[in-house]
C-alpha cells in the first residue's frame, strides 16, 4: 500500500479538491482500492462524502482510542473501491496535547497503517492534510511514503513552498524513506503571471508533475454538489487533468506499494 500525503501550507490551493478527486479517478477509473484520510480538522472532505463526524475520527486513532479492529473505524463511502477516514474539528484540540502524549500520538496512525497494510485491503492511502504543520499533519508524515504538493503559481504560494519543503526534509529524521512525489499546479491558465512562475519552477530541482489542473469554476460547483468531478462533469478541462494526473502517477510505478 502506498501512503500519499496531499500537502500545502497554504490554504486555497486545491488541497482538499486533488485529495478527493485523484481518489476518486484512481478508485473509479483504475480499479485501485483507495482509503482516504482527513487530516483536516475542518473536515471538508470528510463532509463532502457525508462521512459520520460524530463517530470514531482521526482524532480517536492518534489518541489510541479507537477500536483495535481498522475495518470496524473505517466509513464506506458511496462509491465503489473508495473508503474514508473522517475528521471533525475536535482533531484541532490535539495540538495542545501535553508533550508525552504528543510524541505518542505522532506514531498512532503509522501503526494504524501498517495494520491496514498487513490486511492487504487498500492499493493506496491518501491523506488530505491540513494547511498547517500541526500534529495530524505531522502524523501524516511519520505515515507517509510520500508527498504530492499542489500549487497555485501565485507569490504567496511560491514563497511559502521553501519552507514546506524544509519541513518535509526535518521530517526525513523520524520517517527516513519519506519523499516528495511532485509539485502538481493547479488552477492554470494561459497568462503571462501563471506561465512565466510555471517555467521557473519547472526548470528548478523540484520534480513537478507534467499535468497541470486547468482553472474552472465546474470545480467550485462539483464541492456544493459533493460529487466528483469525473462524475459531475465528465468532460470538464479539472475533470481530465485529474485523468491526467493519475495517469502520469501510475505511469511513473509509483503505484506499486
Amino acid at each position: 500500500m502506498k501512503t500519499i500525503c496531499i500537502m500545502n501550507l497554504k490554504g486555497g490551493v486545491g488541497k482538499t479538491v486533488t485529495a478527493i478527486n485523484l481518489a476518486a479517478v484512481l478508485a473509479a477509473q483504475h480499479g485501485k482500492r483507495v482509503l482516504l484520510i482527513d487530516a483536516d480538522h475542518q473536515g471538508n472532505t470528510s463532509t463532502f462524502f457525508g462521512a459520520d463526524q460524530d463517530g470514531t475520527t482521526l482524532r480517536e486513532v492518534l489518541l489510541g482510542e479507537a477500536e483495535p479492529c481498522w475495518p470496524e473505524i473505517v466509513q464506506r463511502t458511496a462509491y465503489e473501491n473508495l473508503d474514508i477516514l473522517p475528521a471533525s474539528m475536535s482533531l484541532a484540540e490535539l495540538d495542545a496535547a501535553p508533550k508525552p502524549e504528543y510524541a505518542q500520538c505522532l506514531w498512532r496512525l503509522r501503526e494504524f497503517l501498517l495494520a491496514v497494510a498487513e490486511d492487504d485491503a487498500y492499493d493506496f492511502a491518501i491523506i488530505d492534510m491540513p494547511p498547517a504543520f500541526s500534529l495530524s499533519a505531522r502524523a501524516a508524515l511519520v505515515a507517509a511514503d510520500e508527498v504530492i504538493v499542489p500549487i497555485k503559481l501565485d507569490a504567496f504560494s511560491i514563497d511559502g513552498m521553501a519552507e514546506l519543503l524544509r519541513q518535509i526534509a526535518s521530517m526525513r529524521k523520524v520517517n527516513p524513506g519519506l519523499t516528495l512525489a511532485g509539485v502538481l499546479i493547479t488552477m492554470w491558465h494561459n497568462v503571462d503571471v501563471v506561465t512565466q512562475p510555471e517555467a521557473i519552477l519547472r526548470s528548478g530541482n523540484v520534480p513537478v508533475f507534467t499535468t497541470v489542473i486547468p482553472h474552472t469554476y465546474v470545480v467550485d460547483k462539483s464541492t456544493h454538489e459533493r460529487k466528483p468531478l469525473h462524475i459531475f462533469s465528465p468532460t470538464s478541462g479539472a475533470t481530465k487533468g485529474y485523468q491526467r494526473l493519475a495517469a502520469e502517477y501510475l505511469e511513473r510505478g509509483r503505484g506499486n506499494g
